[in-house]
């Protein structure tokens, strides 16, 4: 491929993490504002009515990070080997052009369609963006590109069993970390105290649980993204790995863990990758596919090489829980240590 195309794949991985960052501060936000809805003291309808609202904005903003993460996936793979591949949700026109793949992708990464929404309600869900793929009736110059679509089995039925199984999750934690959270911790009060204290920890309680729901809504929803390129990655046999990404720079010292690591290839054996990709309420970082082993040498991955270099030399002579503590404790110091006065 061109060094162009290599360059225009670098600025849409920067624009993918960008608009993924937009959509989990989008839900987050979204979160909150339909906790406010949730008092503490409720009748069992109203929690109810609450939990079907949140796993409703979850699911919708996980749909968006889905097609997000598609339509990044079809546009990059198609600028790193010329080819693309179909996408299991939206059939495509007969012919397929990289200015469409740009124009799919650019609809999806923009900052509108990452907005929060300013009122949610409890009777209320999140608006899915647009998506299609049309062809451009006065096409320009790049819809001479055209571009080879390949199809990989069973996508779609691997999608919508990990969609059913992200809506299982959310109505399960959403409530654990939500209104069972809150009134744990609400029943924990003590009511001898002043009753200014009193209101006081009730607020901080409905706050913490507000939090914690939150966060996990935030994961769930990304997830959509994260496990689209990730599933799709490893059936596709043009990807060769991938590499897990920060999007702070300033990651734990579990995924700073992970991001030393480097670039996780399919073994060749099994043609699969060798383990999972995980990630925790509040996380930031994303698996980015690898297509050419060029792509390594990126400035965007620095700091997997620096990692990669300091954890042989962090936990030397350790291992297992032993060697994770040093490092976590390494990664602390470093980052405090770098941290702006």
């Amino acid at each position: 491929m061109s060094a162009a195309r290599d360059a225009e794949a670098e600025t849409a991985s920067t624009a993918y993490q960008v608009a993924l960052a937009r959509l989990g501060v989008a839900t987050v936000a979204d979160a909150l504002a339909l906790w406010q809805h949730l008092p503490a003291q409720r009748a069992p309808a109203v929690t109810a009515a609450w939990l079907r609202a949140a796993v409703r904005i979850v699911m919708t903003r996980r749909g968006h990070a889905r097609d997000l993460a598609m339509a990044y996936y079809r546009l990059v793979r198609a600028l790193r080997t010329g080819r693309t591949i179909a996408d299991p949700y939206h059939p495509d026109p007969a012919q397929v052009t990289l200015g469409m793949l740009r124009r799919e992708f650019a609809a999806l990464a923009t900052p509108a369609t990452a907005a929060p929404t300013t009122a949610a309600q409890p009777d209320q869900a999140t608006p899915a963006p647009s998506r299609t793929l049309t062809e451009d009736p006065e096409p320009s110059d790049d819809d001479a590109d055209r571009v080879l679509v390949e199809e990989i089995e069973s996508l779609r039925q691997e999608a919508e069993r990990r969609e059913r199984d992200a809506e299982r999750e959310a109505q399960i934690i959403l409530d654990q970390l939500g209104p069972a959270l809150l009134d744990r911790k609400t029943r924990d009060l003590d009511p001898g105290a002043p009753a200014g204290q009193v209101d006081a920890a009730r607020r901080d309680t409905h706050a913490q649980a507000g939090a914690r729901q939150a966060a996990a809504a935030e994961r769930i929803a990304l997830n959509g993204a994260r496990s689209t390129e990730w599933a799709t990655a490893q059936s596709d046999r043009r990807a060769l790995g991938y590499i897990r990404v920060s999007q702070s720079g300033t990651p734990c010292g579990w995924c700073a863990m992970l991001i030393s690591r480097g670039a996780v290839y399919k073994t060749a054996a099994s043609a699969e990758f060798s383990d999972g990709d995980k990630y925790h309420d509040n996380c930031h970082c994303v698996a980015e596919t690898i297509f050419t082993p060029e792509q390594l040498t990126s400035a965007r991955y620095a700091l997997n090489r620096a990692y990669g270099q300091q954890w042989p030399q962090v936990t030397a002579g350790l291992s297992g829980k032993a060697a994770l503590r040093a490092w976590r404790r390494f990664i602390r110091q470093q980052q405090a240590s770098e941290a702006p006065t």
